[in-house]
């Protein structure tokens, strides 16, 4: 090795170059020796390139310019190490004695008592891996730019309040978010893959007004093996446009990256080019296999509810809209600024009235108009004092709406428009509560569907026979938008009916009792609705019986046991026992239909439909995972139903970010980018468990409510 390596390698400049001749030889970058020029013209040599301590001890000391000194990062104590003499020795001596390292490391050590929500104490350690996850998923959470963690408020609060934990820098933290992904792509991917689990999708389509960019979100949904609703973001892209073949090619696209094999239904809203779409999915996903869709895709396409109902709802408030704009305008003026506000508030005062919540509608969104009629109503004897007294109300519906079309503002509401308007929110009430029910996404909908159904069916009805004549054409135009989606079966998914047999307070008892009460007893349409529903159910769960049934090894399906003789031989060992063969007698008669689950479900007792003693409402999924070691192959059957999303909110909800994600003025964010923001913070939202003692206060109440009726069913079988 040449003499020149043996120079410090730490040296962050070359001594000073004295005059040398020609004769003088140096080493240059490969080891060989050559002359070096006598002229002082020529460019000084590069320095040499430093390199990293291998000595543990260099992780607590610092050198700078003197390659023989060092410092101490805790103390800053000037230490010698030169390597020709002392080498690491000093260093090693310091450390020992330092006070200053000694205070850091019971810094790192050190624990705290912190209690959770059941009040028990543990004992916490302060660790900077937590810290760092805990501050990447706060600004994925509370979706905060990137430069939030090199801002001085916090580093401020990380100096006064944390000074044990370091910050970093934006470019760590967007790389920590983006393996935070793809940590929890690669769980989902491995559910998926390993353990087969069939999902129950929705998807939305959305048109951001700023950019005008079709952004296409796709959710799945099913129940685990512990009986738990699960939904999960799977992609978040952009596309070119709305048609059917581009929404099926995504939906394929999206499937084959997470390795889905089984789809069980998908939930979109009633636009044709879904229609198309699904067609198309449904003709390409069933080549993967057998098992990728259930009975070919017969009942894969689900029309979002609440949409519809959007659809019936609108066709019924075009019959009111002047009453509606009317308030809608008295709420517009109080609401526009302070002073009218205050001269609303003290009308409020004198009639004795709770202001309370006064909002503003959206008019593309009919629940919100339901909303504001409902608020403006209880609010009448004020707004009634505002036109009797406050001159500035009445002007304002003297003013010109349109300088174009020269209209004045319809209103204010006059009384006859306030009993319009109390009987228009009566009627809307059945609707703002099937609304509600559809939009749930966090809990099971799909038992709920057909009630919420039949309700606003029979409220249909009643009010199309109304003697009143503006109701009466109301509840006529939109029974005629009921019927185009949701009159028996013709294009309503009989999984809709199915899903309401799996609540085990309603069986097939409550479908049989709702197809009474709007075809009446023995009529042609409810026994053949009947029939169909029975029909679905039992061909399902023939088939998931096949799938699921192990059969008997070397024997026919058909064949039948075959008694055997007793024969005497002289080892008793071999004549069979008779437990042995009545056991292989019981295995073949194990698929009987005295042995069917599902009529075994349908012929017991419905539960009781009460809540619970702390006053939850009923949990449908901790039924059957009580129950599900007596209906094994049902329970499967229950598990993928149980999972279908009556509406497309789940995945339309998405879009109520706040908007910095999606806005390229504020953002300068890569589509790539946008899906690991989007998808890591509905995940982390999905995967945060909060523990509260009343929910499983709650559910111990319900094992303690099931086995006291098991207990006093097993009593009274033994006093009979």
């Amino acid at each position: 090795m040449p003499e020149e390596e043996n120079v410090n390698v730490e040296k962050d400049t070359e001594p000073p170059v004295q005059p040398q001749t020609t004769e003088e030889v140096h080493s240059d970058v490969t080891g060989q020796k050559r002359p070096r020029p006598a002229s002082g013209g020529d460019k000084p040599p590069k320095p040499r390139k430093k390199y990293a301590k291998r000595a543990p001890i260099w992780e607590h000391f610092l050198q700078r310019e003197d390659p023989t000194k060092s410092y101490c990062k805790y103390c800053l104590a000037e230490i010698g190490c030169d390597s020709k003499k002392v080498g690491t020795s000093p260093m090693i001596g310091h450390i020992k004695v330092c006070k200053y390292y000694k205070d850091w490391v019971d810094k790192e050590n050190q624990k705290v008592l912190s209690g959770d929500n059941k009040g028990n104490l543990k004992v916490i350690k302060y660790d900077p891996h937590l810290f760092r996850r805990s501050v990447n998923e706060m600004v994925v959470v509370n979706e905060l730019p990137f430069s939030f963690v090199e801002s001085e408020g916090w580093k401020r609060f990380c100096f006064n309040v944390l000074p044990m934990y370091k910050t970093f820098c934006r470019k760590t933290c967007s790389q920590d978010i983006v393996a935070m992904y793809l940590e929890e792509k690669e769980a989902l991917k491995t559910l998926f893959r390993v353990e087969k689990q069939r999902v129950s999708l929705t998807t939305y389509i959305w048109t951001c007004p700023i950019t005008s960019f079709n952004y296409m979100v796709i959710t799945g949904h099913w129940v685990n093996t512990e009986w738990e609703l699960q939904k999960r973001i799977l992609s978040f892209k952009v596309i070119t446009d709305h048609k059917g073949d581009t929404i099926a090619g995504q939906l394929l696209d999206c499937l084959e990256e997470w390795g889905i094999e089984k789809v069980y239904t998908i939930t979109v809203d009633n636009a044709r080019n879904n229609d198309k779409a699904l067609d198309t999915f449904k003709e390409a996903f069933k080549l993967r296999g057998l098992e990728a869709l259930v009975k070919d895709g017969k009942f894969i396409h689900m029309r979002c509810c609440a949409h519809i109902l959007n659809l019936i709802v609108g066709d019924g408030l075009k019959k009111a809209k002047r009453e509606v704009t009317a308030v809608r305008n008295a709420v517009k003026y109080v609401r526009s600024n302070f002073s009218r506000l205050k001269s609303f508030s003290l009308r409020c005062e004198t009639a004795k009235l709770c202001r309370g919540n006064l909002p503003l509608d959206v008019v593309t969104r009919w629940n919100s108009t339901y909303l504001m009629l409902n608020s403006a109503l209880k609010l009448r004897v004020a707004f009634e004092k505002m036109e009797a007294e406050d001159k500035l109300y009445c002007a304002y519906f003297l003013e010109e709406e349109e300088e174009k079309t020269k209209t004045k503002r319809i209103g204010p509401p006059t009384s006859s428009d306030w009993d319009k308007v109390s009987r228009l929110v009566k009627f809307l009430k059945v609707f703002y509560k099937g609304t509600v029910t559809f939009s749930a996404s966090k809990t099971v909908t799909s038992t709920l569907c057909y009630n919420e159904i039949v309700d606003i069916e029979r409220s249909l009805i009643t009010k199309s026979h109304s003697p009143e004549e503006e109701t009466r054409k109301m509840a006529t135009a939109m029974r005629d938008k009921f019927d185009k989606y949701w009159d028996g079966l013709g294009n309503m998914n009989p999984l809709v009916i199915v899903a309401s047999v799996f609540d085990p307070r309603n069986k097939m008892r409550f479908a049989s009792l709702c197809f009474d009460q709007l075809y009446g007893k023995d009529t042609i349409e409810n026994r053949k609705l009947h029939a169909s529903v029975s029909s679905v159910m039992s061909s399902m769960y023939e088939d998931y019986s096949f799938k699921l049934s192990k059969p008997v090894e070397n024997e026919e399906p058909d064949s039948q046991p075959q008694p055997e003789n007793f024969v005497l031989s002289d080892d008793e060992d071999d004549c069979e026992g008779m437990l042995s063969l009545f056991d292989k007698v019981v295995g073949l008669k194990g698929n009987d239909d005295s042995c069917n689950e599902l009529k075994m479900y349908l012929t017991e007792q419905t539960e009781a439909r009460v809540e619970n003693k702390l006053g939850f409402p009923y949990d449908v999924l901790s039924w059957w995972r009580r129950n599900c070691p007596k209906f094994s192959i049902l329970s499967e059957f229950a598990r993928d139903v149980l999972a279908i999303q009556a509406s497309s909110v789940a995945s339309e909800s998405a879009f109520s970010t706040s908007g910095r994600v999606l806005d390229p003025y504020r953002s300068s964010l890569t589509p790539y980018m946008v899906e690991v923001l989007i998808c890591t913070q509905q995940w982390l939202r999905c995967s945060y468990k909060k523990e509260d003692a009343v929910t499983n206060l709650a559910q111990m109440l319900e094992e303690v409510d099931f086995f006291e009726s098991l207990d006093a069913r097993n009593s009274t079988v033994a006093l009979t």
